[in-house]
């Protein structure tokens, strides 16, 4: 890949619909749309739908323009294209939620003792999995409220990723960590909780968070193992089938795994050691086939590159600076 265009003095960088979202103190614009912003005003990309909550209202992006949208409960948390939920505990160990989707409203309550957080939605079985803020459960649920099932993690000393629980057809993924580390990944049926396998980790080569393939497999990637290089993760979520691999041995990579974007086939990360690159690792050759080096001077951190078919975005948020390289 090589430099396409260096844009300077740019505050937060988001990549909607292929525009850039750029925003300022009193303004902000999509690709090429200028919007008025109050200053408590908040623009939020999650799951591909972009918001803005002003004060106790909030709207949806939709046809060049953001829509107001009724709310009863709480700041939504979207969850696709015309789809949220709201929730709010109560103090008798019960959580009130508002699910809508396409317009139509289900309100249900749910007992959830510690409360929920980082809710998903599978709309291919219409079943919402909450999991507990400390991230010690996690509850399966249809969007009318009817608890289908539910896996409590006992042991004290492992918390559940609620960040990446992923869902391939039938099958959602747990994965268990101690610290940063995956100990435990289960597979189970997300209808009925039935666990299909289970992995027992040791060797802290795998990372926490996986990355769906159109081949349905599970991908993921993480720097810093315990032997130097770079450990590359294949996971079949039907199977429990796990292929860890460790490539570029001789060298430490400076990278979290939450930090890495898929495309294709493909596993893009920056490292983060001083002058910073961009690393692309193949999922089917398991090399790392483009590294890139970037140059920069200061010390910075570097979160997660935004990768489309024909561009790869780099935001460098300490120098208020994205980079935009063409593959």
């Amino acid at each position: 890949m090589k430099t396409q265009t260096t844009i300077k003095n740019i505050k937060y960088f988001e990549l909607y619909n292929n525009s850039i979202i750029r925003i300022d103190e009193t303004s902000f614009s999509v690709g090429k749309i200028l919007f008025q912003k109050e200053v408590s005003d908040y623009i939020f990309l999650f799951n591909g739908v972009l918001s803005k909550v002003s004060g106790n209202k909030t709207y949806e992006y939709k046809n060049d323009e953001f829509n107001l949208i009724e709310t009863k409960l709480s700041i939504p948390m979207f969850l696709g294209n015309d789809t949220w939920i709201e929730y709010e505990s109560r103090e008798d160990g019960n959580v009130d939620v508002r699910f809508v989707e396409c317009g139509k409203e289900y309100l249900f309550s749910l007992k959830a003792s510690k409360g929920i957080h980082w809710p998903k939605y599978d709309k291919n079985t219409s079943i919402l999995l909450l999991s507990e803020p400390n991230e010690s459960y996690v509850i399966a649920c249809t969007k009318t409220g009817e608890r289908l099932w539910e896996y409590k993690e006992e042991d004290e000393n492992l918390k559940i990723n609620g960040r990446c629980i992923p869902v391939v057809d039938d099958v959602v993924v747990v994965i268990s960590l101690y610290g940063a580390w995956p100990k435990k990944i289960q597979g189970f049926n997300i209808r009925t909780g039935e666990r299909l396998w289970i992995i027992q980790s040791e060797a802290r080569h795998e990372p926490d968070t996986f990355f769906l393939g159109e081949d349905k497999m599970l991908y993921g990637c993480r720097g810093y193992v315990v032997k130097p290089g770079i450990g590359i993760t294949k996971l079949n979520p039907f199977t429990g089938e796990l292929n860890v691999s460790l490539i570029h041995e001789d060298e430490e990579f400076d990278f979290m795994p939450w930090n890495v974007t898929m495309h294709d086939r493909q596993l893009y990360f920056v490292d983060n050691r001083r002058g910073n690159e961009i690393g692309v690792i193949d999922v089917d050759k398991r090399e790392l086939v483009e590294r890139v080096p970037l140059n920069i001077k200061k010390k910075v951190t570097i979160g997660a590159p935004v990768v489309t078919d024909d561009k790869v975005y780099v935001f460098i948020d300490d120098l208020q600076e994205l980079r935009v390289f063409e593959k």
